[in-house]
């Protein structure tokens, strides 16, 4: 009944927004890698400020991205059909990194925002646009859960905050968090990139802040 109940808030939360927790397309039979569904949701977000990061597609004409990567822009643009289209912020939180877009995305799939909780060692795809470059997935597994922050092995570089950490579950691809950053640490008077760690902004958050929305 709780787990009935957690799910049934979440997907009132979301109402407000627009969002999906349901999958609309064909399943992959397995959780191999993020089918071209999943993946088409991924895409390239910039602003006039010369920042480029990514964003997902999370509901008919609404894209999540990082709201650290839109800082200092005055217009922001997403990537669709080979195009960068204008964009319009509808919201943005600086504390829990997160922002959302509103820009036409067209028969692309919305990618749903799980309402579960990450398992330990679950296999993850981190996917986005390191560098301004295409598209990127690598795979890893979740690591741990550090006061909402997702932390895994899957590696990521510059550029791909905003991107979709994805998990899947008999073939249903979802958004098990938004990454905003790779872990490093501090040597002498500079940050070394740790190769194998990404950090993501949980699901569970994501559905929080969306459900500010009015």
């Amino acid at each position: 009944m709780i787990g009935t109940l957690r799910r049934a808030s979440a997907v009132v939360a979301l109402s407000a927004l627009g969002l999906l927790t349901h999958g609309t397309g064909v399943a992959a039979p397995t959780c191999e890698w993020p089918d071209e569904s999943a993946l088409e949701a991924i895409l390239p977000v910039a602003t006039d400020h010369g920042s480029h990061a990514s964003g997902v597609v999370v509901a008919p004409d609404r894209v999540l991205t990082a709201a650290h990567a839109l800082n200092g822009g005055q217009q922001y643009f997403v990537r669709i059909a080979g195009g960068f289209r204008k964009a319009r912020l509808l919201m943005k939180s600086a504390a829990h990194d997160l922002a959302v877009l509103e820009v036409e995305t067209g028969a692309i799939t919305p990618l749903p925002i799980s309402v579960e909780e990450p398992l330990a060692s679950q296999t993850v795809w981190a996917v986005g646009f390191p560098r301004a470059q295409g598209k990127t997935t690598s795979s890893g597994v979740f690591q741990r859960n550090r006061h909402g922050a997702l932390h895994t092995s899957a590696p990521i570089d510059s550029g791909q905050s905003g991107g979709g950490l994805l998990s899947c579950e008999h073939g249903h691809y979802e958004l098990m968090g938004m990454l905003r950053g790779y872990g490093a640490y501090l040597s002498g008077d500079r940050y070394v990139k740790l190769q194998n760690h990404s950090v993501a902004v949980a699901a569970t958050t994501i559905h929080q802040f969306v459900s500010t929305f009015r």
